[in-house]
């Protein structure tokens, strides 16, 4: 299991009057009793983490931790790594992490970094996630997003002509203007994608604390990662077996894991002089979308 040097600790929830221990095991006490229920890891049937609380459910129970529960950003990463760790290879499982800006801990395994790795420090921009998630989506959509802009050009051509008529003096003025029509529709769904790149930006901001932190983002034979400083080891990777495809951006190189989540590396943080390397080794152990 990786993340396995963090301690565990202790949360209480005044409004349930609950205190839970997070650890090896995760133990609630209900009510100031001197018994807990005690809980293995691999008994969680799921797990969600919401912007302002965390679910945990086993067989007979249900869980909330309230995030205004912790004592600071830090304990919330704290309690979110040691779980995710706990539940990694833990299977029929659902799992809810949404809004995250770096891949969930369960992800990962412990790995020995090589001499050859590359690593960067720092904390994300905004135009990193943004042009990332505009890339992302527009990848998966380009040949649609074209396909209605032509549709449109050609419907526009049509409508012209039944509406003005007389084809052969104004072929080339209807052509233009279609064309145009076109082009213009392509650009603004363009357009509402940055919008909705914006948005999920500022969803990161006010539902994942990571995105207040340094994160260490490496990048080796092993595989590859972007964790938070403060719980970085040195020891912590994504193996390449659960990287499914990366894409480019001028600003950054996104990973997407087969979970779907995406481990965004801003080229920023790393010299000139190695992001090509950077680039070429990440096209050497996964192919480009």
């Amino acid at each position: 299991m990786a993340f396995e040097a963090l301690p565990g600790f202790k949360i209480s929830v005044s409004q349930t009057e609950q205190t839970f221990i997070v650890g090896d095991y995760f133990a609630v006490f209900q009510d100031d009793s001197d018994m807990p229920d005690v809980y293995e890891w691999n008994a969680v049937r799921s797990y969600s983490e919401f912007p302002d609380e965390f679910r945990i459910g086993f067989d007979r129970a249900e869980y909330v931790l309230p995030k205004n529960a912790f004592s600071d950003n830090l304990q919330i990463i704290h309690f979110r790594t040691i779980a995710e760790g706990m539940l990694s290879g833990v299977k029929d499982i659902e799992i809810n992490v949404k809004s995250r800006i770096i891949p969930p801990k369960y992800n990962y395994t412990n790995a020995d970094l090589s001499n050859s790795a590359f690593t960067g420090t720092g904390i994300y921009a905004e135009k990193e996630i943004n042009t990332g998630s505009v890339s992302h989506i527009y990848g998966k959509i380009k040949i649609p997003i074209w396909f209605i802009a032509a549709a449109s050009g050609v419907i526009s051509f049509m409508v012209m002509w039944g509406i003005g008529g007389d084809l052969e003096k104004n072929y080339l003025f209807y052509l233009v203007i279609a064309f145009f029509i076109g082009l213009g529709v392509g650009v603004v769904i363009y357009l509402i994608l940055c919008i909705i790149a914006r948005y999920r930006y500022s969803g990161f901001l006010k539902k994942d604390v990571s995105t207040a932190e340094n994160i260490v983002f490496v990048v080796a034979p092993d595989g590859f990662g972007a964790i938070e400083q403060c719980i970085y080891s040195g020891k912590e990777l994504i193996p390449w077996s659960f990287a499914r495809y990366f894409y480019e951006t001028k600003y950054s190189i996104s990973i997407v894991c087969r979970d779907k989540s995406v481990c965004c590396i801003p080229k920023r943080l790393f010299p000139k002089t190695s992001q090509t390397d950077l680039v070429e080794f990440v096209a050497s152990r996964v192919e480009q979308d």
